[in-house]
Parts: structure tokens; sequence; C-alpha cells
């Protein structure tokens, strides 16, 4: 069985054409099955992961989105795990003058790992206008 990967445009635009019709996607589950079938009317062989599709909309500034957190026992790591880019630390001072890191943060996706160290668990999108 063989497939195809569509180009970086292709994708876009079918994230375009499915959010003009649904402006508001509760999951990365849905919009990922939207765009397959869209993709699909433009060749039967495509083939595209949910990651993908949420990276190609982030960097093109497709949609707006929401994360809605889990709790995870190991802290955040270096890398955001919705974007890939890397995490900056926030940090505060303490009466004492040391420095504690309150939380990490992404510049790219909004994506912020707290104190408790949260992973996202839903995303929901909605058209940019």
């Amino acid at each position: 069985m063989s497939y195809r990967i569509p180009s970086e445009d292709e994708v876009a635009k079918a994230i375009e054409n499915v959010l003009a019709r649904t402006p508001h996607m509760r999951s990365q589950r849905e919009l990922c099955e939207a765009v397959s079938a869209e993709l699909m009317c433009l060749d039967t062989d495509y083939r595209i992961g949910p990651e993908r599709i949420r990276r190609i909309g982030i960097s093109r500034q497709l949609f707006k989105m929401e994360i809605k957190y889990a709790d995870k026992g190991k802290p955040a790591g270096k890398w955001c795990p919705v974007c890939g880019s890397i995490l900056l630390s926030v940090r505060n001072r303490t009466l004492d003058g040391k420095t504690v890191e309150l939380l990490r943060r992404c510049k790219v996706c909004g994506y912020s790992a707290k104190g408790n160290c949260s992973k996202p668990a839903r995303y929901l999108f909605e058209r940019r206008v």
C-alpha cells in the first residue's frame, strides 16, 4: 500500500478550507480527520498526521489555539511539546536573593509548563479572522 505526503502549501490550504466551513474544532483528532478528508479530495493517496497539521497551522498562524492541560509527574523539558520550539524559563528572585523558575513558556504557540509540570491534554482550534 503506497501513500504520498502533501506539501506544506496544500496542507495550509486544506486547513483554511476546513476552518472556513467549521470555524471551531473541539479536538486535534476532529481537525485531523477534516483536513485528511479535504486532502483526499485532491489525491486519494495523501496521508498526514495530526502533529504535522498542528505545526503547519501554528507556523502559518492559520488558527488560534487553546490548550487544556493535564498534570504530569516529570519536569518540563527543553522543547515545546506543541510546536517543537525552545521553551524559555520565567524566573523570579526570592527574598534571600536566589532565583527560582516559575514556569517555562513557548513564544511561538503560547504553551506554558507551570510548577506542576502540565502537559497538553486537549487542543481547541478557532479560525483566525
